[in-house]
């Protein structure tokens, strides 16, 4: 089973993926870093864009060829400098230690495998200085999995030109035993006239993690959760009506 290939879908990400939600929350909390912040799994620029815009300095770092094509065509256009790096963040070294890390929009879940998931924490760990903050987004599982049944609903209608539409669909289904959700993504092109003009179909697989899981997984790398919000409004954390784990992390000596 292999990760999301977002190359297949990155001329038309942007289209879809325009969530704003999580932006305020992203430049409050950057607000007075003056050194360089690591941004991990960072696609095609929809929190990296606006913290540029805020003057922050940032590290962009993302597996995707195509989504970081996307990403530096954005920094021209906006005559904007950042580092843009392609890495497994399982794997990276980019000898330099931050004060900041952030990993927004779930992308841990991304991440197959409970010993992956673990090592890109403890690489993550290794990346941040001591005393430093790491920004941590997930779904939670609880809220998450109740839309992973099986049945093919509609994430919208986008337009992309005044003659054409894009239609979004998805199918999840969750295995308890694999604690993997599988699924795909169809992709519809239609005209104002509704003729069809063309498919895609994206695999999309992930591995939710629970509070429980992650604050395992944390034990040994020298990370320590701060704080445990609920939304991006600081609500704290509730297990079983939150949508959302942001976790606000400090790294401490070992």
């Amino acid at each position: 089973m292999q990760p999301i290939n977002f190359d297949l879908v990155a001329d038309i990400y942007d289209i879809y993926v325009n969530v704003t939600t999580d932006i305020p929350f992203f430049i409050k909390e950057t607000e007075g870093v003056n050194d360089t912040i690591l941004e991990l799994m960072c696609g095609t620029g929809r929190v990296s864009v606006p913290l540029l815009k805020e003057g922050r300095k940032l590290v962009c770092v993302d597996y995707s060829n195509g989504m970081l094509d996307s990403l530096k065509a954005k920094l021209y256009d906006n005559n904007f400098t950042a580092d843009v790096i392609k890495a497994d963040i399982t794997k990276m070294n980019l000898e330099r230690k931050f004060k900041m890390i952030l990993l927004p929009f779930n992308s841990l879940s991304e991440i197959l495998e409970p010993e992956k998931q673990k090592q890109a924490l403890v690489n993550i760990s290794n990346h941040l200085e001591t005393g430093g903050t790491f920004i941590c987004t997930l779904q939670n599982p609880k809220v998450r999995l109740q839309t992973t049944d099986g049945v093919q609903r509609t994430l919208g209608e986008f337009p992309i030109s005044t003659n054409n539409r894009l239609i979004v669909s998805y199918v999840n289904n969750w295995d308890a035993e694999s604690g993997l959700v599988t699924g795909y993504q169809y992709y519809e092109i239609l005209d104002n006239k509704d003729n069809f003009l063309g498919k895609r179909i994206l695999e999309i697989n992930f591995r939710p993690v629970s509070d429980a899981d992650f604050r395992e997984m944390i034990k040994e790398t020298g990370l320590e959760v701060a704080e445990a919000y609920g939304d991006y409004t600081y609500v704290p954390f509730d297990e079983e009506n939150s949508s959302f784990i942001i976790y606000k992390l400090i790294k401490n000596r070992r």
